[in-house]
């Protein structure tokens, strides 16, 4: 279902964007060799061997493409002279001028295609297209950023929270009202010795977590989550550490912290992170029955 789901998408989207036949936006030149004056303008110059390895062309028919492109003066091909078996590619004023009328047609294109489009469903639509990019590229690592909660955050910090909860734990909707009654909490009393904070890759939310006071001398740590997608890149303990720093600052002595005997990651990072658990409760709760944990940490 998954693989015909995405093959329908592609038929849907290769025809919106007008490559079904087999000119580039009715332009002389195929989509392979749109694509190639694409990579001439912006990382010329270019050796033949490696614009084939990185576009998954055979050398056959890249040969036979540059040759075309040669003879109508779009490019010019010299011998490299780190390597005189190698060949290095530009872009000539013509090839330029080439691909800046494709780049202009494309554009025109596009435009059309979502000037009727809100601001909001054009933002969805390209954070939708980000989203698949960012699944489909192998995994590096990314680059995590941490800031302050801002407008919108809190009811999109609940939202996760109750799917999240929902699909890995089978958590019923009451634990929906558990984090908002939390939350807003939280809101209303504008501490300035409590603090939520979110993590963000490519400015995509990753996950959360907060300081909240316990009581004068004890700080809570809360609602850390981290994103499914997001996970085995040291967020969670991040996320800890930062809070935990933000406690010390603030004069608490101590952290404490309620989580669930099943929830081994969370449990790891507050091992990991010097918590000591130090008492257990049998709960009936959001559905579940559970055993609930309570973990501190001395601040000296």
């Amino acid at each position: 279902m998954v693989v015909n789901r995405i093959r329908a998408f592609n038929r849907f989207y290769t025809g919106k964007i007008g490559l079904i036949t087999n000119r580039f936006l009715k332009s002389k030149y195929s989509l392979v060799q749109a694509r190639l004056l694409y990579e001439l303008s912006h990382a010329s110059p270019l050796h033949a061997a490696d614009m084939a390895r990185d576009l998954g062309l055979s050398a056959d028919y890249l040969s036979k493409t540059l040759s075309k492109f040669e003879s109508e003066g779009l490019i010019t091909r010299t011998p490299s002279p780190k390597d005189s078996r190698k060949q290095v590619l530009n872009l000539t004023q013509t090839g330029r001028a080439a691909y800046s009328k494709l780049k202009e047609t494309s554009n025109l294109h596009i435009s059309s295609l979502i000037e009727t489009l809100t601001p909001e469903e054009k933002l969805d639509m390209v954070n939708a297209m980000g989203r698949i990019e960012e699944i489909l590229t192998p995994k590096k690592g990314g680059l995590v950023t941490i800031r302050s909660h801002r407008p919108g955050d809190i009811g999109y910090v609940i939202h996760r929270h109750g799917v999240i909860y929902a699909r890995e734990y089978g958590f019923n909707a009451e634990f929906d009202a558990y984090v908002a009654n939390g939350m807003a909490a939280f809101i209303e009393n504008k501490r300035p010795t409590e603090h939520l904070w979110i993590a963000e890759i490519r400015e995509r939310f990753a996950g959360s977590v907060a300081i909240v006071g316990h009581d004068a001398h004890t700080a809570q740590l809360r609602w850390l989550i981290v994103e499914p997608e997001a996970r085995q890149r040291g967020i969670g303990k991040q996320l800890v550490k930062q809070a935990v720093r933000f406690a010390g600052d603030n004069g608490y002595r101590s952290v404490i912290l309620w989580t669930i005997d099943f929830l081994d990651s969370a449990r790891h990072i507050y091992a990991n992170s010097e918590f000591q658990l130090v008492e257990t409760k049998v709960s009936q709760a959001w559905g579940k029955t559970l055993t609930e944990e309570c973990w501190q940490l001395n601040l000296g």
